[in-house]
């Protein structure tokens, strides 16, 4: 074939038997076995295509087998697959908690102030209504008068655990950050625990953090919680810096536990020395919080007294307001006394008058304070200012739950102060 060719070139020199061709591609017709199948092949030369001449196939039949498919043949899909033991497949949910608790492939960040914090925006979004009305951002600032970084930290671990708890550090500002960003859920955990989860000591510990985050007034009901820490509490640091209206609260609340109601006067004047004279504008207001009702009158006869060696409690008891409550809280009592058992006269004789009877506190009991003795005790020590801060001075210096050891007033009738003086006079007379 080649040679015919070569020997078609050499009778021409031109190319009449050669076609230029722009295709290098050629259809062949496919007509019945009964036409000419024509078969053409190409040699390149020169860029040219030169074909030869075409031939006919033989007729010959080489497929004699009819036409079966694979399924007519007996196979078909089986109905089960073999049991193959295999990995199983991980749950998508566990799959994205593994991403978003070790904070991987994070798509936002969060910025307050100095800081950055890479999260999960779906995560926000799942629980907050301030997110979830934001678009799909690649940054969120957010003001820190209303979420500090540790709030936030706080917040995106309680959104990441399944049951989630809250500690007592840092609730108030999660709380305000949860109003803030929408995420009522959290909302009222944060005010559940705030109503029932914390010790007297821990409601002491929110009000002050309250009032560092600004929150002081909404949160100041809270120091009716204090209880038998309120004495704990006198003797600290921040009691003396308590704004006005909430010593005032904390002094007129049934709850706080004292030994004696003049420990709620001396507290009072405690506070009002720490930044006299400029207190002193407020004496009558504060002290009108003492139910002098309480007290028994020669006790109440011996504050009156002005030659007491105590310059801060002369400064208090020389007031016309305090004197005049005094005097009131002597006729109180004295009228009592002479009523003596007879409760019912005693009552009629306080609805003629128009007096109202004071609330008895939580009175509480702590045998290490030595002005305090039970009402049958035949040993009274005299209640000073300086017995007083002796008392808080002792308190400083125990474990800090010693609070909790103070005993309910109506637990036992004994006098542990009693049984020492007792024991001094028996050892003594050995």
């Amino acid at each position: 074939m080649h040679q015919e060719t070569e020997d078609a070139d050499e009778d021409d020199g031109s190319n009449s038997h050669s076609i230029e061709s722009t295709d290098s591609s050629v259809h062949l017709s496919e007509d019945s076995d009964e036409e000419e199948v024509h078969q053409w092949e190409k040699n390149t030369v020169d860029h040219q295509v030169v074909y030869s001449r075409p031939y006919q196939l033989p007729d010959i039949q080489y497929n004699s087998l009819p036409e079966v498919s694979v399924q007519s043949l007996g196979y078909e899909a089986p109905e089960d697959w073999p049991v193959l033991v295999q990995e199983k497949k991980p749950p998508l949910y566990e799959l994205l908690l593994r991403l978003i608790q070790r904070n991987l492939k994070t798509n936002t960040v969060v910025t307050i102030a100095q800081s950055s914090l890479p999260v999960h925006l779906i995560v926000l979004q799942c629980f907050s209504g301030l997110f979830c009305d934001l678009n799909n951002d690649m940054s969120v600032e957010l003001p820190l008068e209303w979420v500090t970084p540790r709030a936030f930290r706080l917040i995106y671990d309680w959104m990441i655990e399944d049951a989630p708890r809250l500690s007592r550090l840092g609730l108030l500002e999660v709380l305000r950050a949860a109003r803030f960003l929408k995420i009522q859920q959290l909302e009222r955990q944060c005010e559940g625990c705030l109503a029932h989860g914390f010790t007297e000591d821990s409601a002491v510990m929110l009000y002050l953090e309250a009032q560092l985050l600004h929150m002081e007034r909404a949160h100041r009901p809270l120091l009716q919680s204090v209880g038998r820490f309120f004495l704990t509490l006198v003797a600290s640091q921040e009691f003396l810096r308590l704004p006005v209206h909430a010593l005032w609260q904390l002094l007129r609340s049934n709850g706080i536990g004292v030994n004696t109601e003049l420990e709620v006067f001396m507290a009072a004047v405690r506070w009002l020395n720490f930044q006299w004279p400029k207190r002193r504008l407020i004496i009558g207001q504060l002290i009108s919080c003492v139910r002098f009702g309480l007290v028994p009158p020669w006790l109440l006869i011996r504050l009156h007294d002005r030659q007491s060696n105590s310059v801060e409690l002369r400064r208090i008891t020389s007031h016309p307001e305090v004197l005049q409550q005094l005097h009131d809280g002597i006729g109180y009592t004295t009228t009592r006394l002479c009523y003596g058992s007879d409760r019912d006269a005693f009552m009629l004789h306080l609805e003629r008058s128009g007096m109202q009877p004071p609330v008895q506190r939580n009175w509480i009991y702590d045998p290490a304070c030595s002005y305090h003795h039970r009402l049958h005790c035949q040993i009274s020590e005299e209640f000073t200012y300086e017995a007083f801060t002796s008392y808080l001075n002792f308190l400083q210096t125990l474990h800090k739950d010693y609070w909790q050891s103070l005993q309910p007033v109506d637990v036992s009738e004994v006098c542990y102060c009693c049984q020492r003086i007792a024991k001094q006079m028996e050892d003594s007379a050995h």
